[in-house]
């Protein structure tokens, strides 16, 4: 089977080529890749559901169901240190298989459970697997796809990720109507697929081994300690990118644990209804729109492309702000929020995966894209919280309006620290 890289460039003698042939080595890697695309997609499409699942199924409290918005970021506060870890001793075949596996074949026994603490405790297990399977797929593609190849590539995966995602959270979302305990079947899939992209990403990885320089984090707990800090003195663009970065995070968690109850509380959305709004609408711009985002990532500075999904996903919050203000439009104006939001997030998950690669040095992949996932950690500590107090004490346009303006604040800082670059001769 052929595979091609999307692009859009001029060719040596002035044609414009629209696709690229893959080498073998490319070719092989990629449909492994995508394989754990397709895995991985599936067992998404259960996760996308869950706050739904908790809240019109299980009947969660609101703390529960912030808590669980706050599961997947806080689960890997640790990633740096990990991910240090596989910088320096490669073997990150070993790392996923064993990592993905262990961490999330648990939430299975779901299937015998009905208890929202024990389903809080068993996603605790399954998202703290994203501490190494996230940062060792930076190295991997790095590894694996040439400088030219690596953001397209990345699109397309991220394109087949959401082609199978989408189809399941409606098929999840429909069970749920028919009968809420198809859950029990839905969380066993979550596990068996989800361990399958772990799986085939190990597969991917294998005979690949660290590339650590002799110069970079080193393998002492002291001088690592002491390179983390180094990082954020020495590479300031890196530190600035995370600051702005973790506006945006904020602006993004703070809405989650509120979406739920506005969606049942407010617009009375039913399972299907929730599934095509989140799973689908919000999913469809990641789909469609990878591919050629990967491309103009490499087009643009980090800095310029994060700041404009920035100001973009500032009417995600803004539209359901509309849909508490006027009713009778409600249920319209949360569909377009999650059309806004398609958008924005198909460049923020390209952003978030790839640019961490834009300002690592050689053979720090991990290490970088292990300080960026652990500061989505570190936000999540506070953001979420944030969301519900908001909502406790002043109500659904309160939370979705300081959301509103995080994005904005984000999207401007980031265009200005483009432009002041850009002035100062360092970003042609």
């Amino acid at each position: 089977m052929q595979f091609f890289s999307w692009m859009s460039f001029r060719s040596g003698n002035g044609d414009r080529r629209f696709f690229r042939p893959l080498g073998g080595d490319e070719r092989k890697s990629f449909k492994l890749h995508l394989l754990s695309a397709v895995f991985g997609g599936v067992s998404m499409g259960v996760v996308i559901n869950h706050e739904y699942i908790a809240v019109n199924g299980l009947n969660a409290a609101a703390w529960q169901i912030t808590a669980l918005t706050m599961l997947w970021p806080i689960s890997n506060m640790l990633a740096v240190f990990i991910n240090h870890w596989l910088d320096s001793r490669g073997r990150y075949d070993r790392a996923v298989l064993i990592i993905g596996v262990l961490s999330r074949l648990p939430v299975a026994l779901m299937f015998f459970s009905s208890n929202v603490n024990l389903m809080l405790l068993l996603l605790l297990f399954f998202f703290a697997s994203n501490s190494v399977i996230l940062p060792a797929q930076n190295s991997i593609m790095k590894k694996r796809y040439s400088r030219s190849n690596r953001a397209r590539l990345f699109g397309w995966w991220t394109s087949a990720f959401t082609l199978f995602s989408l189809p399941m959270a409606m098929l999840a979302g429909a069970l749920l109507d028919m009968d809420f305990q198809y859950y029990r079947i839905l969380f066993l899939v979550e596990a068996l697929f989800g361990a399958g992209q772990a799986v085939f990403l190990s597969i991917m990885a294998q005979g690949m081994e660290s590339s650590l320089a002799e110069k970079s984090t080193g393998r002492g707990s002291v001088h690592f300690f002491r390179s983390l800090w180094a990082i954020f003195k020495n590479d300031r663009d890196f530190a600035w990118f995370e600051i702005y970065f973790f506006i945006y995070g904020i602006a993004f968690l703070m809405i989650l644990p509120v979406i739920p109850f506005f969606a049942i509380d407010r617009l009375g959305l039913d399972y299907e209804q929730y599934a095509l709004a989140k799973g689908v609408i919000g999913q469809m711009g990641v789909l469609l729109l990878s591919p050629f985002l990967g491309v103009r990532l490499e087009k643009l500075h980090p800095f310029r492309f994060t700041g404009i999904v920035c100001l973009l996903l500032a009417f995600y919050p803004l539209s359901m702000a509309f849909g508490n203000w006027i009713p009778d439009m409600g249920i319209a104006f949360f569909y377009i929020a999650y059309a806004i939001f398609a958008v924005g997030m198909a460049g923020v998950r390209i952003s978030w995966n790839i640019s961490s690669m834009h300002f690592a040095p050689p053979g720090q992949e991990a290490t970088y894209q292990g300080l960026h996932v652990t500061m989505t950690a570190l936000r999540a500590s506070f953001a979420p919280i944030l969301g519900s107090v908001l909502l406790h004490f002043g109500g659904f346009s309160e939370a979705f309006l300081v959301s509103s303006g995080f994005f904005i604040l984000s999207g401007i800082l980031f265009l200005r620290k483009y432009r002041k670059r850009r002035d100062e001769g360092i970003i042609v």
